[in-house]
């Protein structure tokens, strides 16, 4: 038992890196953010404030609320092993500030929370593709597997919910 113990001190480098790698998905976000309303308002050209510059504006700010996401998912992540490896036990619950959807108890729930987030990630990227392919004539049928993926992941999440309680 002592050995495992020891194998905390791995887990600070994972806490260390995911919050390191939060920080870098803000600042990618925010860049992105800051793209998207350069492509929008142009750089004085016909292109600027029309429906084209708006739609490659929109796929921006899509994909900066992707990065956000996963900057948000980092330090939920961070926070989770911080709770299973280092903290102490609460108490009381009925004490604990945290919302239930943050709360970590165990590695499953961890897992949990990484799959909500690669479904609501699946889900950005679908509409970000969804709104690159308007300007095609028609849509191809492929584009359907990411959605019937983020299907199949919500009913599995769904699963284990309910198989928990």
């Amino acid at each position: 038992m002592e050995a495992v113990h020891r194998l905390r001190y791995l887990t600070a480098a994972a806490i260390a890196f995911s919050v390191l790698g939060a920080l870098l998905m803000f600042v990618m976000g925010s860049v992105t953010m800051v793209q998207a309303a350069g492509t929008y308002a142009g750089t004085g050209d016909e292109k600027a404030w029309s429906s084209d510059a708006a739609l490659d504006a929109t796929v921006k700010i899509v994909t900066g609320l992707d990065q956000f996401l996963l900057a948000l998912f980092l330090l939920i992540f961070a926070s989770g092993v911080y709770v299973l490896w280092w903290a102490a036990p609460p108490a009381e619950e009925a004490d604990d500030p945290q919302p239930r959807w943050l709360t970590v108890r165990t590695a499953s729930d961890l897992k949990v929370q990484l799959l909500e987030v690669i479904a609501v990630i699946l889900a950005v990227l679908f509409l970000k593709l969804l709104l690159e392919v308007t300007k095609a004539a028609e849509l191809p049928w492929t584009l359907l597997v990411i959605p019937a993926g983020v299907l199949l992941l919500s009913t599995a999440i769904w699963l284990i919910r309910s198989s928990e309680h």
